[in-house]
């Protein structure tokens, strides 16, 4: 359960998204507007902050900056309508930690705060140690057990935290990249499942689901044999995730780059169609600093650059 508060200033779609919220067991608070919403965050600290973008007095897109300035440990998810994608985008790219389109809300809401509150982590045990850490290098070779996705992610954060490296948001945003980055390499590239026989991201990274078509292509060769191999260097400068798998690879022609998150592909992952294989590409891709792949289409390189921006 997450304490959550909800800024929509539709009331209609304030009594809708509370009651899928609550069905998921989170506490919930509503305010009608941005202003609202920093009042409450001023006397109250929620776990994760909702917020629509078209709103009145302050939208979500300047709640999200303020936020992002003033209440840096606290993450925000946008729930965005048709016509907005280009403020979604903006907010992406400014801090919030995730997006849901309002046509997939019943879909998609409560497996994406359970993705971004998921990677957070809080273990001070060796925090006094890993403080005057100067660079970290881990080698991991994965078999294809989503239960391994969400401890390795857990890991990366508590030394990045630990050393500093970045602000509190923008951790919780490389591991929701880093999270997505492991889950398709594991369900596209090593076990190569098709989407409409695919467990949800939520399912796989936070649950450890195996369903009945991981089952089956454990039981075979090569699947079951292959392994992805990550690479993570942390240090002062930047953090580095290298992701490869044993797989075929697939066409990256047209995914999208670092940094060149717009309105067309926002619109475009709200479809339906595919529309969790272009979400998790997208927030990669904005959560990040660089991000490539290989030739073969089977290696992700993900980069976040530390210090001041």
């Amino acid at each position: 359960m997450a304490k959550i508060l909800l800024v929509e200033d539709s009331a209609t779609q304030a009594v809708e998204m509370t009651m899928l919220l609550q069905a998921a067991n989170h506490e919930v608070v509503h305010v009608a507007n941005g202003q609202l919403g920093l009042s409450h965050l001023k006397e109250q600290a929620p776990d994760l902050v909702i917020t629509d973008l078209e709103m009145p007095e302050i939208n979500g897109l300047q709640l999200v900056e303020s936020m992002r300035a003033n209440f840096s440990h606290i993450p925000s998810i946008l729930v965005t309508s048709h016509g907005s994608e280009e403020l979604a985008a903006e907010a992406l790219r400014r801090g919030a930690a995730g997006y849901v389109p309002k046509t997939r809300m019943s879909d998609l809401l409560n497996d994406t705060i359970v993705d971004v509150l998921g990677v957070i982590r809080s273990d001070a045990s060796y925090a006094k140690l890993i403080s005057t850490l100067k660079k970290n290098v881990f080698v991991f070779d994965l078999p294809s057990d989503p239960e391994l996705i969400s401890p390795l992610v857990g890991l990366l954060m508590q030394v990045s935290a630990g050393m500093e490296l970045l602000p509190s948001i923008e951790m919780v945003r490389l591991g929701v990249a880093v999270e997505h980055a492991l889950t398709n390499a594991m369900l596209h590239g090593n076990l190569e499942i098709p989407r409409d026989k695919q467990p949800s991201h939520g399912q796989l990274a936070r649950e450890g689901m195996i369903n009945d078509a991981m089952k089956e292509r454990l039981s075979q060769e090569p699947y079951k044999s292959r392994e992805t191999h990550v690479e993570a260097t942390a240090s002062e400068h930047a953090i580095r995730i290298v992701i490869t798998d044993q797989g075929p690879g697939f066409d990256t022609s047209n995914v999208p780059q670092a940094g060149e998150l717009d309105a067309s592909s926002l619109a475009a992952s709200a479809d339906g169609v595919g529309q969790a294989d272009k979400q998790g590409l997208l927030l990669i891709a904005s959560f990040v600093d660089q991000m490539w792949f290989n030739d073969e289409g089977n290696q992700i390189t993900l980069v976040k650059r530390c210090g001041a921006e």
